[in-house]
């Protein structure tokens, strides 16, 4: 009976913290770190709680790999802690029940990959012409054809979470294919301004730029998937057993 109360407040706890995160990073893209308290408090608990007899280790490491990739990741740079924070929530919270954070790390994996798609066929058709003007004197423009789009200067200076990919210099840009997570957005437009008023590149000329997404929304929502399909895989499992 103890076990199930804790197990049904470890997803409320779990649910309801991701929707909240989910709400701050929509909005702001920071999460303070302070709201995932709660929450770890009460997995870790449950967790103690609910599993003195042991864990299988088997599961627990299955469970755990995810926030590993993210861990790593995150060291890199490549994404925000606040991803780290939800990933790890989850797998704590189902570290009995791999198949739960496994679904939430695939599904939220794989969510940008339309975002990619659409940019790679844009950029190859209506844009071709466009993305063969934006001249790299530093830098790869390969990878941009699937992370970028293109925009004008002064579009972008009006977008409140983009990455720049292009920085206009005296010949050219100097591209960047990755993203750093930690970019000042505002400072991204002061260089872009800066730039102008050096007359090294006009407000209607392009550059190529991509969104900043709120993932953690999207592990969110994957959060939701996977406690669905979980329960319909075990029903699946065990018809056939």
């Amino acid at each position: 009976m103890l076990s199930d109360v804790l197990e049904n407040l470890t997803v409320l706890a779990i649910a309801s913290t991701l929707i909240y995160a989910s709400y701050k990073d929509l909005v702001s893209r920071e999460i303070p770190e302070l709201s995932w308290a709660p929450a770890y408090l009460i997995v870790l608990t449950s967790l103690v709680v609910r599993y003195l007899s042991g864990v299988s280790l088997i599961s627990a490491a299955i469970a755990l790999t995810p926030p590993l990739i993210y861990g790593a990741l995150f060291a890199l740079g490549m994404i925000g802690g606040a991803d780290f924070l939800a990933v790890l929530l989850v797998s704590l919270g189902h570290i009995n029940e791999p198949l739960v954070p496994l679904l939430v790390f695939v599904a939220s994996s794989i969510a940008p990959l339309p975002i990619v798609l659409v940019n790679l066929v844009r950029n190859l058709t209506i844009d071709r012409k466009a993305m063969a003007s934006v001249t790299c004197i530093k830098g790869s423009k390969k990878m941009l054809y699937f992370v970028g789009r293109l925009t004008t200067v002064a579009n972008f200076l009006k977008m409140k979470f983009a990455f720049l990919h292009t920085y206009p210099e005296e010949e050219g840009f100097v591209c960047v294919n990755s993203v750093n997570v930690n970019v000042d957005f505002e400072e991204q437009k002061r260089s872009l301004e800066n730039a102008v008023s050096r007359g090294l590149i006009k407000p209607g000329d392009h550059v190529i730029c991509s969104p900043a997404l709120p993932h953690v929304v999207f592990i969110a929502v994957s959060y939701a998937v996977a406690l669905l399909l979980a329960q319909y895989l075990r029903d699946f499992f065990a018809y056939l057993s």
